[in-house]
């Protein structure tokens, strides 16, 4: 995994950050476990919204994590649960305020040549054996 990821396990989610992969490879740290999808998808928005107010400017995530440290973030994130809170409230607040879906869009019509299929599938009838 690549920066943040989120893997389903038997008892719940892990969420998983500051991987990287290329030049510099590093393997994930394990930021928490979670029970429930609506928790990894809290977890992860109050990450990436802590990332944005605090890393700096073209920091990949795990430059960030390594200048940071995972218990400081851990701290932030999994212990701290009305600053998790608000910094989720500051990152829908972001989301709202940018939020277009360009899928949406192409899908309304404006350019519906994108979802016409490449070639008709047509039913082939084998021939009779003989």
């Amino acid at each position: 995994m690549k920066d943040i990821g989120i893997v389903c396990v038997e008892s719940g989610y892990d969420i998983h950050i500051a991987g990287a992969a290329g030049l510099h490879v590093r393997a994930t740290d394990l930021l928490a476990h979670v029970a429930t999808e609506e928790e990894a998808i809290e977890y992860v928005a109050a990450v990436l919204q802590l990332y944005r107010e605090k890393a700096t400017y073209l920091d990949r995530i795990y430059r960030w994590a390594e200048k940071t440290g995972i218990d400081k973030i851990r701290a932030a994130i999994v212990d701290d649960h009305e600053g998790r809170r608000a910094l989720v409230e500051r990152f829908l607040k972001s989301q709202r305020a940018a939020r277009r879906d360009p899928w949406a869009e192409r899908a309304a019509g404006r350019e519906l040549h994108e979802f016409m299929p490449l070639a008709v599938l047509t039913p082939v009838t084998p021939a009779p054996v003989e």
